[in-house]
């Protein structure tokens, strides 16, 4: 199996994708799901090596600002997935001081303001 790499360059409607390894091995197509495809065909129709013995990892490149965007909701979805794990770490232990106090599942449940299953959950069980 030989591994490629190509990019997909944006112009106009079109999608060019272009081997690295291969510069020859070039393409042009209408969307990023045809892109493998294309270029897989156009590294065999170059190089020869059979069709199932090239793997490509087609990239787009993206304009900055949407690279930027990308990297900022990437930064920002792991800050939110952090900040759930927090607030399920603070849901078992508001539950563990309740039920420690006497507090019956039914009444943990309201004021947490989730069923009694998931009190049961965030006592472990």
């Amino acid at each position: 199996m030989s591994d490629y790499t190509a990019t997909a360059t944006r112009s106009n409607q079109w999608w060019v994708v272009q081997c690295d390894q291969v510069p020859g091995a070039i393409s042009q197509v209408k969307s990023l799901e045809e892109a493998t495809p294309a270029i897989t065909e156009a590294i065999v129709f170059v190089t020869g090596v059979p069709a199932d013995a090239v793997r490509v990892m087609v990239s787009p490149v993206l304009p900055p600002a949407v690279q930027e965007a990308l990297e900022s909701a990437a930064m920002l979805r792991e800050r939110a997935e952090q900040s759930r794990r927090e607030a399920a770490a603070e849901y078992r232990r508001a539950s563990r001081e309740l039920a420690t106090a006497g507090v019956s599942r039914r009444d943990i449940g309201g004021i947490l303001g989730v069923s009694r299953q998931r009190v049961h959950q965030l006592l472990g069980g």
